[in-house]
């Protein structure tokens, strides 16, 4: 009978160490399922819903379309964001919105805002992330507009957070929330780093959407998953 040639230790044990170094990594935990994607390409935007109509559209911008506000809103009874535009159809719980903006105002302004709805349920209750070019305790927030004045809710103190819109470039974003915890995160360019975190649960489900406190900017390349309500 033939035997095969007995194999070093040396080399089993090189052999197990190349093995175990180059096994694949565990998956991570799914995130949420799909719900939906809007590149807006056909040049409509029916899915959507502004609060005021006039002041969106569908524009090309560099053989590309984009989702444009174009006129600063009106201020409401309570102190909010003034022009919103939700996605239809999509009540979520746990979520997580990507896509892209861009903020028109003058790069000068420090006070240059772009935002994104979540957990929208009508024109007093929602929560938005602030992106702007500069920190305080109004601007580069994560806020909650619960009937009343909108109040700042992120755990980075006033000031302190890394704000980054600062130019009329695009920027890529995500907003993530955790209905288990309420846990909110919001991310600039970077999307392994929050700028932005909180931890509420006033609002547990709504819509989201995207729009300004008060300027004026577009979007596109907007992506849903989530657990609907």
């Amino acid at each position: 009978m033939n035997r095969r040639p007995a194999v070093p230790l040396l080399a089993l044990f090189i052999a197990a160490a190349t093995w175990t170094a180059c096994a694949p990594s565990r998956p991570g935990p799914p995130g949420p399922p799909p719900l939906a994607f809007c590149d807006f390409e056909t040049g409509s935007a029916k899915d959507w819903q502004p609060n005021d109509p006039a002041r969106w559209r569908v524009v090309d911008d560099g053989g590309s379309k984009v989702y444009e506000l174009t006129a600063p809103g009106v201020p409401g009874r309570v102190r909010a964001p003034t022009s919103w535009s939700v996605w239809s159809g999509h009540d979520v719980l746990s979520f997580e919105l990507t896509g892209r903006l861009r903020c028109h105002a003058d790069p000068a302004l420090k006070v240059r805002d772009i935002c994104v709805f979540f957990h929208f349920q009508d024109p007093t209750h929602f929560y938005y992330v602030h992106f702007a070019a500069s920190s305080d305790d109004v601007h580069n927030i994560i806020g909650l507009v619960n009937g009343a004045d909108r109040v700042k809710i992120n755990a980075e103190p006033a000031g302190t957070s890394v704000a980054r819109l600062t130019d009329r470039e695009w920027h890529a974003f995500k907003v993530d929330y955790y209905a288990e915890t309420g846990e909110v995160r919001a991310y600039l360019d970077d999307m392994t780093r929050p700028i932005l975190t909180a931890r509420d649960r006033t609002l547990g489900y709504g819509l989201v959407g995207v729009g300004s406190f008060d300027d004026t900017g577009a979007f596109d390349d907007l992506r849903l998953r989530g657990v609907v309500r």
